[in-house]
């Protein structure tokens, strides 16, 4: 599995979501936070297999969002994939995610280095 490439990720990501993930949206329906999921799935940004160990070594970039603005794309993708499994199991997860403002620094994060691998 290569860890260093955004796939098929694409500016128009950012674009179509950021608004909807600022902290300061307050409404912000869970249908519209699975059609995030959903396109970042389509896109490969989604891991298809990972080890919730890895996941647990970096599950305190959700508490500290900030941590997130140094993490590679796999560690997005990883945080992502895991936060979109649990949710399945406990609906609100990826809502609270937004909450603390998680979701918004990932896609962000991912802006950040899909611009660097462009330019």
């Amino acid at each position: 599995m290569n860890k260093n490439t955004s796939k098929g990720y694409t500016p128009n990501l950012y674009a179509k979501y950021a608004s909807d993930l600022k902290l300061d949206n307050q409404n912000v329906s869970d249908m519209r936070l699975q059609e995030f999921v959903t396109d970042l799935d389509r896109c490969g940004m989604l891991l298809d297999e990972f080890e919730w160990d890895e996941w647990y070594q970096n599950s305190h970039m959700v508490d500290r969002p900030e941590y997130i603005g140094d993490a590679s794309i796999y560690e997005c993708q990883l945080l992502l994939t895991a936060m979109s499994r649990i949710d399945r199991f406990s609906p609100g997860i990826l809502s609270n995610m937004r909450r603390q403002g998680v979701l918004l620094a990932i896609i962000e994060r991912f802006q950040i280095l899909h611009y660097k691998q462009v330019g």
